[in-house]
């Protein structure tokens, strides 16, 4: 089968973050398991050159008029992805859900072609409650579009599919798709020494963490764990990989608690260099939080897969889904959410047990083979497409 894998938001340069990382392993995990792919996208993305890539960008005047421009983009793809569909003659359409987009709905009625859509939130919701929203009425109406139109919507999580059901989805039309890996990426023979010499790293106890330091990622409690466990052990340091909206949070905290010494802070980094990161860390943090407004965390952290493909040990709050996938004491450590002490103990209950160590990592790595791999989740894709293809 072939797919036309589009997506619709803006992103302008950036391409790192779990988006991305979602983004190449699903591509990558289709690939793999036989199936051809072409892709449309709004900015550029680092593809296999084997891949059809088009680009049809927003206006450059998106930063000033954001809601505006991403509704006229409706206008801009439709004929340029008609183009591209008569060109490539792909089995179905896979559309990565964006704000105001109801492009791909449009394509399907035309085409008469099957459409996965993939929603990884409400954009309603997430507009209102992670930024501002001003044309709600059109947002509303092109997210209804695009549930009605689609043979199926896949989401990463349980708790995203009762969220979905709430706004009137049809639980049969919802598959529930977590996250996953690519395990011949993302392994445990990956040496990071280059990495710890680079940030003199060497003899230290390394806890990691990547993350694009979003509300729900725990940064803030990250940043508070440091000063109990550096003040108990002198050698653990902190591998902090990322960047985004809480990072001057996380270094006011780190300033204010006197333990710059003990964290290095790197920025982003392209995904490609991840692997070597993780390597060069002893244990990994996934300190993720519940929304704050109360309702439940609904992500499915591509990060956590990819910790536990490394066969690292795994300190990890269970909200949302990562309770299903951590085991406390099992395939990695379970924290309590927003608390920084508990968070910091067990970072020191590690620091001293490497067999502990080696069991917890063995544990994640097969749990996420077994489990949580990309051509897992693009095969149920596929299986979703052809029997939509049979009705």
């Amino acid at each position: 089968m072939k797919a036309l894998f589009l997506r619709t938001d803006y992103y302008g340069a950036l391409n790192v973050g779990g988006s991305f990382s979602h983004t190449l392993g699903f591509l990558s995990g289709l690939q793999k398991i036989g199936h051809q792919c072409c892709v449309v996208s709004s900015g550029d993305l680092p593809l296999d050159p084997s891949v059809p890539f088009y680009k049809v960008p927003y206006s450059q005047l998106y930063r000033n008029l954001p809601e505006v421009l991403s509704i006229a983009y409706n206008r801009t793809l439709i004929p340029a992805a008609s183009r591209i569909i008569e060109r490539e003659r792909p089995d179905f359409l896979y559309h990565r859900h964006s704000e105001f987009n109801y492009s791909s709905a449009v394509l399907a009625s035309k085409f008469g072609l099957p459409l996965i859509l993939e929603c990884n939130g409400s954009e309603v919701w997430i507009k209102k409650h992670w930024g501002r929203v001003f044309f709600e009425r059109i947002l509303r109406r092109a997210e209804e579009i695009q549930f009605t139109v689609a043979d199926a919507i896949t989401v990463v999580s349980e708790v995203m599919k009762s969220d979905l059901i709430r706004l009137g989805v049809h639980e049969k039309k919802i598959l529930v798709n977590p996250n996953g890996v690519d395990p011949d990426r993302f392994r445990p023979d990956i040496n990071g020494t280059e990495i710890r010499t680079r940030y003199g790293l060497e003899g230290k106890i390394v806890a990691g963490f990547v993350g694009t330091f979003g509300a729900w990622h725990g940064v803030e409690v990250l940043a508070r764990a440091i000063k109990p466990a550096v003040h108990k052990n002198k050698n653990v340091h902190f591998l902090i990989v990322g960047d985004g909206a809480l990072r001057s949070e996380v270094e006011r905290i780190i300033r204010e608690d006197n333990v710059e010494n003990s964290v290095t802070l790197t920025g982003s980094i392209f995904h490609e260099e991840i692997p070597g990161y993780l390597a060069a860390c002893d244990m990994l943090l996934s300190p993720h939080v519940h929304n704050a407004d109360g309702t439940p965390f609904f992500g499915s952290p591509t990060k956590l897969f990819e910790y536990m493909a490394m066969a690292k040990p795994v300190i990890a709050c269970s909200v949302g889904q990562i309770g299903e996938v951590i085991r406390d004491g099992i395939n990695g450590l379970v924290m309590r959410e927003r608390d920084h002490n508990d968070l910091a103990e067990k970072i020191l209950m590690l620091s001293t047990d490497t067999a502990l160590c080696e069991k917890f990592g063995a544990a994640a790595r097969n749990t996420v083979v077994r489990n949580y791999t990309w051509e897992q989740n693009a095969r149920r894709v596929v299986e979703t497409a052809q029997a939509a293809m049979k009705r």
